[in-house]
């Protein structure tokens, strides 16, 4: 009888803590997929309340967008408003996405106003937010495509 009860309290606590890290909060793809439709709708209210108060954005190379941007006020200044502006009818068509845990990563295609390339994403979601973001642009053609 013992070894019964023991075994239903260690069942019950595996059963309980199994679930306990995501109760409440949506699986990391859906969170990104919200993101890019919050960023494709133009709703930057509902895209900031997708990401984390510190959210770290990081753009590589040597474009208007480049830099470590932190907190979401800041990407929506820094990044999308210059989006607009240098690369019109701006757009992304997603070709894959992976997630391993709470890492989630897109393949798209990025395209504008001369501009037809690739683009990788790499988001981090903890708790239900999306905490951090790095874009692996093909910063030469974006460059090459900027109006000024």
């Amino acid at each position: 009888m013992k070894k019964i009860i023991l075994s239903f309290i260690f069942i019950s606590v595996i059963s309980i803590q199994a679930g306990h890290h995501e109760k409440g909060h949506d699986d990391a793809k859906t969170v990104v997929k919200k993101a890019y439709a919050t960023f494709a709708a133009g709703d930057t209210e509902a895209w900031a309340a997708l990401h984390a108060d510190d959210l770290t954005f990081t753009v590589f190379g040597d474009i208007p967008t480049t830099g470590k941007h932190v907190g979401p006020n800041a990407v929506i200044k820094n990044v999308f408003e210059p989006i607009a502006i240098h690369w019109p009818n701006f757009n992304l068509q997603h070709k894959a996405m992976y997630s391993d845990g709470n890492m989630v990563f897109v393949h798209s295609n990025m395209t504008a106003d001369g501009l037809d390339t690739e683009t990788l994403h790499m988001f981090r979601v903890e708790n239900g937010v999306i905490q951090s973001f790095t874009a692996f642009d093909d910063t030469g053609s974006m460059a090459a495509a900027v109006v000024k």
